[in-house]
């Protein structure tokens, strides 16, 4: 009880470090449920958690508010009984404001024994407790925390730096408004060169030398810390070149089949469900993402090739083997990180005589929107490829405006009573 005491004068006493504000939905702090921060290591969960203090401080007395970190070696060995007590130890020795909410803000739980029955235990006994919680991606996943806490919990996903986030932190400020016309858009367009390259964790963006080393060291401790440690995988040769090939192939389809083949072909022995249970491991990670093709038909979605992406285009770049970059799948990934940090429900589209679009956003049962993904579009030729693919699919689904994003080609075409947006991809990152 002293060591919880202690930290907790301190914490009353810490001033939270400078931090770049990220986006986030402030409506979930509303909610009497339980908020879970989940993603991929080195996103910014704990910063975030710093954010959210700075902005409840706004309204509710600060000693109501309570920051603990779980890996405070003050607080070692823990046993369990910190959770347990922590009400108790903050309502008996600081005064709080009895009618406002008391926010717990517990970083990397997994550190506490039997966190889950704790945490329900908490937050069904105590009414004015709002509770938010983080756990590291090696060893808490969000799936456990949603099993463990089920019908209490919204869970909150962090990715790294969005392209505005990460326009914040070079200080590039623009009016959305005017934004075809800034004076900051060769700067914004520069700036989208280097996220491309180097992604956008926020150390790596906050750094301003040995980029590159330190993307290959996150990519090594996702590989495996997170993955072969915390799910002991025997074949590490075979688990370690089917990772390489999902960072090497992101925007592309992705075929069991095929690999399975190439890996017998290399002396592997395994099975289709092998790799299955492989790819579930690193989607667990938020490593890699798959996308099914979208149909009504759930068995065609189980036997259609997925697309693959990743996380950061920055640990492609700075892993993979390359003459030079392939700017279009790197867009193409970036589209989808866009489109994945909206939580829409996100497929590709492709038909019989294999017209194919990069993205089909559904919203209920409703077909909501088309982007097709096309970085040098100028080609006459290449611009009808993929106009005529993305009229088919308009025609199937009846949507009358489709968009195909690209590097700098900037126009709207009216075809078939139909509506082509062509917008670069600096403008639709910040729109």
């Amino acid at each position: 009880m002293e060591k919880l005491r202690y930290i907790l004068e301190e914490w009353f006493e810490y001033e939270t470090p400078p931090l770049i504000e990220r986006e986030f939905p402030y409506s979930l702090l509303s909610s009497s449920m339980i908020l879970s921060l989940v993603g991929v290591r080195r996103s910014g969960k704990t910063y975030l958690l710093y954010q959210l203090v700075n902005i409840l401080k706004k309204d509710i007395p600060s000693l109501n508010i309570i920051y603990l970190n779980f890996e405070d070696i003050r607080l070692y060995p823990l046993t369990g009984e910190e959770l347990k007590i922590l009400v108790d130890v903050y309502k008996q020795n600081f005064s709080y404001n009895s009618k406002k909410p008391i926010y717990f803000l517990l970083d990397e739980i997994q550190n506490i024994p039997l966190w889950e029955k704790t945490i329900r235990s908490l937050y069904d006994r105590y009414k004015d407790l709002r509770i938010i919680i983080t756990g590291s991606s090696s060893q808490l996943l969000s799936s456990e925390i949603a099993t463990s806490l089920r019908g209490r919990t919204l869970t909150y996903k962090v990715f790294p730096f969005s392209f505005k986030e990460f326009l914040k932190v070079k200080n590039i400020d623009f009016e959305v408004k005017n934004i075809k016309y800034s004076p900051k858009r060769n700067y914004i367009i520069k700036s989208l060169k280097e996220y491309i390259e180097f992604g956008g964790f926020p150390q790596v963006v906050l750094e301003e030398k040995n980029k590159t080393e330190i993307l290959k060291e996150y990519y090594l401790t996702i590989l495996y810390r997170d993955i072969v440690e915390r799910y002991r995988i025997k074949n590490l040769r075979l688990f370690e070149n089917f990772f390489k090939i999902i960072t090497q192939n992101i925007s592309s389809l992705f075929s069991y089949g095929k690999i399975l083949n190439l890996f017998k072909s290399m002396g592997f022995k395994m099975s289709k469900n092998t790799l299955i249970e492989y790819m579930r491991y690193i989607e667990s990670s938020f490593f890699a993402f798959e996308v099914s093709i979208f149909s009504f038909n759930i068995k065609d979605q189980l036997q259609y090739p997925r697309k693959i992406y990743i996380i950061d285009t920055g640990l492609r770049n700075a892993v993979s083997f390359r003459a030079s970059y392939d700017f279009g799948k790197l867009a193409e990934n970036l589209v989808f990180l866009e489109l994945k940090r909206q939580d829409l429900e996100i497929y590709y589209w492709k038909n019989n005589q294999n017209y194919e679009v990069d993205f089909l956003i559904r919203e209920g049962l409703k077909v909501k929107e088309l982007i097709q993904v096309c970085w040098k579009i100028e080609d006459e030729k290449t611009q009808k490829r993929e106009i005529r693919s993305l009229l088919k699919a308009m025609d199937e689904f009846k949507i009358k405006e489709g968009l195909i994003i690209t590097e700098e080609y900037d126009d709207i075409k009216e075809i078939n009573n139909k509506r082509i947006v062509f917008k670069p991809l600096w403008q639709w990152l910040i729109l």
